[in-house]
């Protein structure tokens, strides 16, 4: 939401055009992998550092965007846990019958260590449940509510946005970017890059659910 946001504001101060595609981490290695030709990509530092040391992502090209924390979201018109404060989240969790989370997702991995921070890791394990779509998991009723990124939380049309998982358990989902070393448009792609730092587009994107890191 905070890219959709702002790519057509950097088309108009700077003539570019931008191509947008959007998958989870998980799902871009691979493509990055099969040799997918791109300009920029936006994944996980661990990944960028990857890239980087493959070739595969120009060197000195490294770029944090931000990070994201969790939040909690459940179908339209459902009830709303409480997640007021730890304890209450924690109550929560162990309350419902089914949790989803992303399957593949950094959010999924990021929701595991929340659990952790919890103490209830093991009581949850028959009540989680990973979904390829958690969009559709959640809509369709099939768990009682989800955990997903907050910036994919505030924008989804589909579900109600419940809150940010507390602030003592919270986990973050930290996203960089790097030009590829075969890019097409590296002059565009770098002018992009700095565009989104300026603190202007960074407030734009803070209300997206994407923060500085």
């Amino acid at each position: 939401s905070a890219l959709k946001e702002v790519a057509p504001q950097f088309e108009r101060a700077s003539g570019h055009k931008v191509l947008l595609d959007f998958a989870n981490i998980a799902a871009l290695r691979k493509r990055i992998g099969a040799g997918e030709g791109f300009d920029i990509a936006i994944v996980s530092p661990k990944l960028i550092e990857e890239l980087l040391q493959q070739g595969t992502i120009a060197a000195g090209t490294r770029y944090n965007i931000g990070r994201t924390g969790l939040a909690v979201v459940t179908r339209k018109g459902a009830a709303r846990p409480d997640i007021g404060s730890a304890d209450a989240f924690k109550r929560a969790l162990l309350g419902a019958k089914l949790v989803g989370h992303s399957a593949t997702g950094e959010s999924g991995i990021g929701f595991l260590s929340v659990l952790d921070r919890l103490g209830i890791t093991n009581e949850m394990k028959p009540t989680i449940r990973p979904a390829a779509n958690l969009t559709n998991s959640v809509a369709a009723g099939e768990v009682d509510f989800g955990v997903s990124g907050i910036g994919a939380a505030i924008s989804n049309p589909k579900l109600d946005y419940v809150g940010p998982v507390p602030a003592p358990v919270q986990a973050y989902v930290n996203l960089a970017a790097g030009i590829s070393a075969k890019a097409t448009e590296p002059q565009a792609a770098r002018a992009l890059l700095k565009y989104l730092s300026d603190p202007a587009v960074v407030q734009i994107m803070k209300a997206k659910g994407l923060e500085p890191y």
